[in-house]
């Protein structure tokens, strides 16, 4: 379980993003965050991940002060998909892959094992064909695909990903959220943020809306992210309000 406590956190000479957010999240969970920019999505992964300094207290995992966790023990229990990666040395895809597997295998001394399951989550995203091209040759939406990969090589019980569907096309998008559903069925907890409430309600799960760094709903995603609140959460005019409605936009099943 991750447990969060009325924690307040922002970041140096300004005020605090995130004001009194409290959650729990479990094993298997679907847990799906929204709302505007600035509201707190970003930064609230950041502190799970603990690449920002969260006050003592506040923030536990399996039972534990996430501040107690050693980073190597961190990495064997927290997989993260950034939102964007460029990357710098042009390594194969297979590699960039394999190296979520570093926690379980420090040194880049990779086993056999390792390789098998590096293999497995290429294939889990259907880029297998592109093991051996290098990563700075792919796609913005393939690139994300291999980050994804690499989360999932490293086989942790907790998966982070920050708007997972942002550089995807339509049919990868939906795609990976079949993905998801699947993973979550075999016991990891997956955390992700997103700007689409049509995409939330698709994968199921619960729904969490923030706004202003404070925790306003929270429940089954279907019953929570309905489209007056999407409306309200957005500042949506009343034309954008007609226009989610429509059936190519999905939001008509909120």
């Amino acid at each position: 379980m991750i447990e969060i406590r009325d924690l307040t956190l922002g970041y140096p000479k300004s005020p605090p993003v995130l004001k009194d957010f409290s959650l729990c999240i479990k094993t298997g969970e679907v847990v799906s965050i929204l709302g505007p920019n600035g509201c707190g999505k970003t930064t609230l992964l950041k502190a799970i991940l603990r690449f920002l300094p969260v006050p003592p207290g506040h923030l536990f995992l399996d039972g534990q002060p996430l501040e107690k966790i050693k980073r190597h023990n961190l990495a064997r229990c927290l997989s993260y998909v950034p939102q964007h990666h460029q990357g710098v040395f042009s390594y194969p895809v297979l590699d960039v892959v394999l190296m979520g597997r570093t926690a379980a295998s420090p040194r880049l001394r990779f086993s056999a094992e390792d390789h098998d399951l590096a293999k497995a989550a290429l294939d889990r995203v259907h880029l297998s064909h592109l093991a051996k091209r290098s990563y700075l040759e792919l796609s913005g939406g393939e690139r994300q695909l291999v980050l994804i990969a690499r989360a999932l090589a490293q086989n942790c019980a907790y998966l982070i990903m920050d708007e997972p569907t942002s550089s995807l096309d339509y049919g990868n998008q939906f795609r990976l959220l079949d993905l998801i559903g699947e993973l979550s069925t075999a016991g990891p907890a997956i955390v992700l943020t997103t700007h689409q409430p049509e995409q939330a309600v698709y994968l199921g799960g619960r729904g969490i809306l923030l706004e202003g760094g404070r925790l306003i709903a929270a429940g089954q995603a279907r019953d929570v992210i309905t489209p007056a609140r999407v409306r309200d959460l957005y500042r949506l005019s009343e034309k954008a309000g007609r226009w989610m409605h429509h059936p190519l936009v999905g939001a008509s099943a909120l």
